[in-house]
């Protein structure tokens, strides 16, 4: 009887902080008001309880986007996404995390996919997370290509967390560790916009290590590395790594200067896209636009699941491509910010040799045999 009464309670907190939030932010042009951390939550959770009706909850989310959210509003939602999401421990000291989008791609061939297994072959143990389709664009995603690759998509958090124990590395869904927040997928698609929750769900935390757990995150507008780094760090991750990455993912234009930012420790007080610039060009003997376009159409192009799948297994066999290079440097981005004094160029040849020698083609058909014997 007191559990009924607690969430009746909870339910009317949630509606009434509801209706004050969004008499505060959906005001008209500039007017909008930022709403407490704490409302910011108790919505959310309200949201994800399924107490609150759908045009509600539809406008408060455009009407936070039309606002642009806060900080503490982003850090209020994440509150409320972290405490639904049901999430486990691997028995490994280090974890990387990887947050490609979750709407996949629809300009360029996604060899992200393949990361996490070439990872593991380089020492180190990796998840990336995500779902099958989500607007708006619906593209290509990790999900997509492993259920064609024959890999199982959809483990709870724990048998994740032992693949990632036994094999380094693994994939888990939205719809297994948060499925509360999976339940909104169609009123996001009517919402059609992006809204906060496009955001905030990459920084989720399905699976953790035992010791230090890293985000790595792809980003493209410079306004977001401030707020992908602020929250991941209020989330408990111990290192941040945000790449400026093809349609807001992992993998960078080959044709273009690298920009990343690692923060492991403190935040600083400015965070600024333009300060950190790396030059690619030495190491792939400055790829012209053209070379890139074997990886992107342009905006008129659509990339099949099989294509996908064909080209990450293409670099795996040690197919010599430009797919290859941008899975080599995607990666060693990373593994200079996670060794010690390794160089980019050293840690691409790393790569190269994980490749070459069939480590992480053995390491991606692990997944697939385990899946396959289930």
């Amino acid at each position: 009887m007191n559990i009924k009464l607690d969430q009746s309670s909870l339910a009317d907190d949630s509606q009434a902080a509801m209706r004050e939030a969004i008499k505060d932010i959906a005001v008209g042009p500039d007017r909008g008001r930022d709403i407490s951390r704490e409302r910011a939550a108790l919505t959310m959770r309200g949201i994800l309880n399924g107490d609150i009706d759908e045009i509600q909850t539809a406008v408060f989310l455009i009407a936070l986007r039309m606002k642009r959210e806060s900080i503490d509003e982003f850090l209020g939602l994440y509150d409320a996404l972290t405490s639904s999401v049901q999430s486990a421990t691997a028995d490994v000291d280090d974890l990387l995390v990887l947050a490609d989008p979750f709407d996949g791609y629809v300009r360029n061939i996604s060899i992200t996919p393949f990361m996490p297994a070439v990872l593991s072959a380089c020492g180190h143990n990796a998840i990336i997370h995500g779902v099958e389709t989500v607007g708006p664009k619906h593209g290509v995603t990790a999900h997509k290509v492993y259920k064609a690759a024959g890999i199982e998509t959809q483990l709870n958090a724990q048998n994740v967390a032992d693949n990632v124990a036994g094999i380094g590395w693994g994939y888990v869904d939205q719809s297994c560790y948060a499925p509360s927040l999976f339940a909104l997928q169609d009123l996001r698609d009517r919402i059609v916009k992006r809204t906060a929750l496009t955001t905030l769900e990459r920084l989720l935390v399905p699976i953790r290590a035992k010791r230090n757990t890293h985000l790595v995150l792809g980003y493209v507008h410079k306004a977001y590395p401030a707020i992908y780094a602020t929250v991941a760090k209020q989330a408990g991750y111990k290192s941040v790594l945000l790449l400026k990455g093809v349609e807001g993912g992992l993998a960078p234009a080959l044709n273009k200067p690298l920009r990343k930012f690692f923060f492991d420790g403190e935040l600083p007080s400015d965070i600024d896209a333009e300060k950190q610039l790396l030059e690619s060009q030495t190491i792939f003997n400055s790829p012209s636009a053209a070379m890139s376009a074997d990886l992107s159409g342009g905006d008129s192009a659509s990339f099949g699941i099989e294509q996908c799948l064909e080209t990450g297994l293409g670099v795996l066999s040690g197919v010599k491509s430009i797919a290859r290079d941008s899975l080599c440097l995607a990666t060693a981005q990373i593994l200079t910010d996670h060794e010690s004094g390794l160089s980019l160029h050293e840690a691409v040849k790393k790569v190269q040799a994980c490749l070459d020698n069939g480590l992480a083609k053995e390491r991606f058909n692990a997944l697939v045999n385990k899946s396959n014997m289930a």
